[in-house]
């Protein structure tokens, strides 16, 4: 049944002149992965306080589908348990950092098989503010790159785990 519902979807986006990724079939699906990601990752005792120290609000644009994801690393979180915050969706937040790409662009970084200078270099990232905090981040989030496809299975959603070729 999912099969067909995704195919009539994958029909209209196309007929409507929609454009539409690979991984994810619209905002709302792109949403409950990050949420699952992100509560994971910012409530993990190793990899949660090293990234509220940042200190930083980060804002991620994505395109295909169009979506935003604001992470609060600044303000103290309101979830017990959490190192950090996260909205879903566009946010009041003034943002320190902002990045914008494709989804799939996002989706292929959390697996690992994007280089975030060479995706910045040559513009398939654009990012603006504080870029040089941004960057002592990855240290920090390359660790959450064996999170992501455990995320991913967890929701049964295997079919969106990427493997190297």
């Amino acid at each position: 049944m999912a099969e067909i519902v995704n195919d009539v979807h994958t029909r209209f986006v196309r007929q409507n002149g929609f454009k539409m990724g690979e991984y994810y079939r619209d905002a709302d699906q792109l949403y409950r992965i990050y949420d699952a990601f992100l509560s994971r990752i910012l409530q993990d005792d190793k990899i949660g306080p090293k990234m509220s120290r940042a200190n930083l609000i980060i804002k991620f644009i994505y395109t295909d589908p169009d979506s935003e994801i604001t992470i609060d690393l600044k303000n103290p979180p309101s979830k017990p348990g959490y190192h950090g915050a996260f909205y879903l969706g566009e946010c009041d937040l003034k943002p320190d950092v902002w990045s914008r790409q494709s989804a799939d662009h996002s989706h292929r970084f959390w697996h690992g098989h994007e280089n975030p200078i060479t995706s910045v270099a040559t513009g398939k990232v654009k990012q603006g503010g504080n870029i040089v905090a941004m960057l002592k981040l990855l240290p920090v989030v390359r660790s959450a790159f064996k999170t992501f496809p455990v995320v991913l299975g967890d929701m049964n959603l295997e079919h969106l785990i990427l493997t190297r070729k």
